[in-house]
This record gives C-alpha cells, sequence and structure tokens, in this order.
C-alpha cells in the first residue's frame, strides 16, 4: 500500500475540526486515533510485515473511530449502548457515503480497512473474516486496548466528565461474581455484566487476555500505562482481594518482556 500520510492526517484533522466546541471529547478522541495508527505500526513491525503492510494498519489506526465524532455530537456520550455503535457508523460513514476515498484513494484493501474498524469493537471477532482481514483486525483490537490503559488512567486521575461518571465512591465498590468469574477465566468481561463502575476498571483490566500478540502484550507493558492500572487499592477488602488475584494472573508476563 502507498499512501500520502501527511494528506491523510491533514483531510483527518479537517474532518475533526467540523466537531469543534462539540466538547472535550473530541480532542481526547482525536489523540486517541494518533496514538492507535501509531501503535498498529509499531505491532505491524514487529510481526514483520511489510512496509506496505505497515501503512495498512496505520491508517485502520488512524480511522478505527471516525464514527465517535458523529457519536459525540448527536448523543453527548462514548456509551454505545446509549447512543449508537460507532464502530458501525464509522463503516457506515466511510463505505456507504463514500467518504473513505477522501483519505485512501485507492479501493484496493477496501475490504480488510471496512472489516477492520467494523469489527474493532465487538466482544469476538466474527470467524467468516478471511486470513487478511482477521489479522488487521486484531491489529487494530489491539492497539486500541493497549491506548485504552492510557485513556482510563487519564480518566482515573484528572476525574475527567467525559463519561459523565461519579468516581468518588470507586475505592470502596464490590466487584460483581460474573465480572470476578470472567477475569478468573482470562476473558474480557461482558459489557452488560457489568454493574458498578469498578466493574467497569477490572473490565479493562481484563482487556489485556484478549491481547493477540506478543509484540502488544510487550507495548502494553513498556508503555508503563498497564501496570499504573494495576497498581490501583481498593479501600473494600473483598475487592482488593480480587485485584490482588488479577495482579497474580498478568504480573509473570512483566518479567517476560
Amino acid at each position: 500500500m502507498n499512501i500520502d500520510e501527511k494528506r491523510i492526517l491533514a483531510r483527518f484533522r479537517d474532518y475533526v475540526d467540523t466537531f469543534s466546541g462539540t466538547g472535550e471529547g473530541v480532542r481526547l478522541k482525536y489523540l486517541h486515533s494518533l496514538k492507535v495508527s501509531g501503535l498498529c505500526r509499531q505491532i505491524a513491525e514487529g510481526l514483520s510485515l511489510s512496509a506496505g503492510e505497515a501503512e495498512l494498519a496505520w491508517v485502520i489506526g488512524l480511522l478505527h473511530d471516525i464514527g465517535r465524532f458523529e457519536q459525540l455530537r448527536r448523543y453527548h456520550t462514548f456509551i454505545d449502548r446509549q447512543s449508537m455503535d460507532h464502530a458501525r457508523y464509522g463503516v457506515h460513514y466511510l463505505f456507504d457515503e463514500g467518504h473513505i476515498r477522501d483519505f485512501v484513494p485507492s479501493p484496493d484493501e477496501d475490504d480488510v480497512i471496512r472489516a477492520a474498524i467494523g469489527e474493532h469493537n465487538v466482544y469476538r471477532v466474527r470467524p467468516d473474516l478471511t486470513e487478511r482481514q482477521d489479522l488487521f483486525t486484531r491489529i487494530v483490537r489491539d492497539a486500541d486496548k493497549i491506548d485504552i490503559f492510557r485513556v482510563y488512567v487519564l480518566y482515573r486521575d484528572t476525574h475527567l466528565d467525559v463519561w459523565h461518571t461519579d468516581w468518588s465512591d470507586l475505592p470502596y465498590q464490590a466487584i460483581t461474581d460474573t465480572v470476578m468469574a470472567q477475569a478468573r477465566a482470562r476473558q474480557s468481561v461482558r459489557t452488560e455484566d457489568k454493574r458498578t463502575f469498578i466493574d467497569f476498571y477490572v473490565g479493562v483490566l481484563c482487556l489485556y487476555f484478549d491481547l493477540s500478540f506478543a509484540k502488544s502484550r510487550e507495548l502494553a507493558w513498556q508503555q508503563g500505562n498497564y501496570e499504573k492500572l494495576l497498581a490501583f487499592h481498593s479501600q473494600n477488602p473483598d475487592t482488593e482481594r480480587k485485584l490482588e488475584e488479577i495482579r497474580q494472573m498478568v504480573l509473570p508476563d512483566r518479567k517476560r518482556v
């Protein structure tokens, strides 16, 4: 794939600028898109993909959350279940409305880009993807998770209100049994099973179990944000015991990178 990254970045910036005034979330999602695109490239290079394939991964990372901006404008939230599926809207905007050509002149990789963006936020990737679609889908899903660790640290430490969430009692909340059962099974946590905000916090910790590539796990530890999330301690004794269980499940990986 041969692309003009400067032109694509300029087009993406122009698109994001149309949402100025919508709220703090615009800036946060713009930065998230840039971070994920860079991580996609690093993962692709770590998998020894070609330079063109690393460029393709970069493009997918940049555009993976393009649906978030319209979601924020329409619904003033990033919570899909309260608004719309941002990945599905991103596919609609890029492919049904034809805006993919604003960014990528050639249609050669459209099937891969469409699949990766459409599947980046699902609980389980659908099994009918081609091998190439599946590869790039897993690259962007991993990159997204790695930067979500950074975003969660930012939200936790600054109490940003983009989720309209009260963080004040987080240290005292209990982890729901079904959530902890999935953590013990080393699985990502189903959104519908989360009840308290600490459940969502545990859900982010469990994203680590869903990383597809050794390079992704390496990057997660190198960046340091996942370790900062693990360092959170609860004032609820039962919750703290469960958090320690999770630490003991993942910390051995820290020594391998």
